[in-house]
């Protein structure tokens, strides 16, 4: 099962169990301006159980990838909607910075901040076959 949402330069789709997010290039908005959006996104895909979400942060600078990991990161309302968290971004610098960032963090989300496309997929899959084992 495949479907997609796109709106003001971020897209999203569900491929088998894993949501997945991309911020365009273009996406010059701040996220607390299409917060309630994006959750909503985020909870139309949850169908009957919760699912993993994979955020690619590749194509927007390092300012804007920073200031969405943070926010995104960090969402209360996020953490009850999905089982896992797992970053795309571009650089082995800014791995290391959201991880540094990611220390504070409560823990009860798993979260993986990766450069490897297939390593964060495999994250994703894990946490969903872990999750839903049970």
């Amino acid at each position: 099962m495949k479907s997609e949402i796109t709106f003001d330069n971020v897209r999203f789709w569900l491929d088998q169990h894993v949501i997945h997010c991309s911020f365009n290039e273009r996406f010059d908005k701040r996220f607390h301006e299409i917060e309630d959006a994006f959750f909503e996104v985020v909870t139309a895909f949850i169908i009957g159980n919760y699912k993993p979400i994979l955020i690619d942060l590749t194509k927007v600078n390092r300012f804007k990838a920073y200031h969405l990991y943070r926010f995104i990161s960090s969402s209360a309302q996020l953490r009850s909607f999905v089982i896992s968290k797992s970053f795309l971004v571009k650089s082995f610098n800014l791995k290391l910075l959201f991880e540094l960032y990611n220390i504070g963090d409560d823990g009860v989300i798993p979260t993986n901040i990766s450069t490897d496309f297939n390593k964060a997929i495999q994250f994703s899959e894990k946490r969903y076959l872990e999750f839903n084992a049970i």
